[in-house]
């Protein structure tokens, strides 16, 4: 079964993000490792946690909504 929402948009009239350091539009996703403490992981061990963000492919840039 499908829980999607069933959105009827057209995407060509969607806003483009760009790179806010050389505007391009383009970007690949890129893993950041993030290591989690023993006090907050669920495991009560540490951990490394694999999170996904974008990175232009023209300059590097990371997303900037996904910074810090």
């Amino acid at each position: 079964m499908n829980n999607q929402p069933n959105l009827n948009i057209d995407i060509n009239k969607a806003e483009d993000f760009k790179c806010e350091k050389c505007e391009n539009l383009y970007f690949n996703p890129v893993i950041r490792l993030k290591r989690v403490s023993p006090l907050v992981s669920p495991t009560g061990k540490e951990a490394v946690v694999p999170v996904q963000v974008m990175s232009c492919t023209q300059c590097s840039e990371i997303f900037n909504d996904l910074k810090d």
